[in-house]
């Protein structure tokens, strides 16, 4: 017993406490990836929304990443009944994404009927630290105003706040907030990620949202959302 017990202290002793990383993003060309996409929104009526994305790298030069990503299994739902978005729904249409492998994005083809757009894609940013961070180390991003193109300045804050299991796999949690400054009506966020431990690809996102308008011509509304890497 007393072997047991002293075996079973080395092992712990020797073990590698995990508690400092940089997640950093190994990618390759080729490389594939598929998130499924969910979120819940009251715009006077419930409405929900989700959406498989697929991805797949398709340039990496030095520390830029292009992407070339595909909507599809688009489900509306309007006050709980399916909604039939005819011929304009965007499933199937081709976005294509470039950003540094800090997480800066340089260009993005997504339209604004699939919710992207520079305001959008600021509030979804993951900026990398690029220096090895430990537990309770946080790291900031901000952005310039741009009245020309209605941006506000913003800011976001990430802060590593675990090491544990998710999605089934060994994960950097990392908690967020995200706002615009200039208008008590502006655009926030906050959640929490969670970063493979392996390859730095997120495994899962956890959000809620406010005064977000997806589309020209609809109401800004508040929900929440998540995001989950398909295996």
């Amino acid at each position: 017993m007393k072997g047991a017990l002293a075996l079973i202290a080395l092992v712990t002793m020797s073990a590698p406490v995990q508690d400092t990383t940089q997640l950093e993003l190994k990618t390759k060309v080729g490389d594939i990836t598929k998130f499924k996409f969910q979120m819940a929104m009251n715009m006077g009526v419930d409405v929900s929304v989700s959406f498989l994305v697929t991805s797949k790298v398709t340039k990496l030069d030095k520390d830029e990443v292009t992407s070339e990503s595909e909507m599809g299994n688009l489900e509306l739902l309007v006050g709980g009944q399916p909604m039939d978005m005819g011929g304009q729904s965007p499933a199937g249409q081709k976005m294509v994404i470039v950003q540094k492998l800090s997480g800066e994005l340089i260009s993005d083809s997504t339209p604004k009927e699939m919710g992207g757009g520079e305001r959008v894609s600021r509030m979804n940013a993951f900026h990398r630290p690029g220096k090895p961070v430990k537990i309770g180390d946080s790291w900031e991003y901000e952005w310039k105003a741009d009245k020309a193109k209605g941006l506000q300045n913003s800011k976001a804050r990430w802060t590593l706040a675990a090491y544990e299991k998710k999605n089934n796999v060994d994960c950097w949690k990392v908690d967020f907030v995200y706002a615009e400054m200039d208008t008590a009506d502006g655009i926030s966020t906050n959640g929490s990620l969670w970063v493979n431990a392996a390859d730095g690809v997120m495994e899962y996102t956890k959000y809620e949202f406010q005064n977000v308008t997806f589309q020209e011509g609809m109401p800004a509304t508040s929900g929440t959302g998540q995001a989950t890497r398909v295996k």
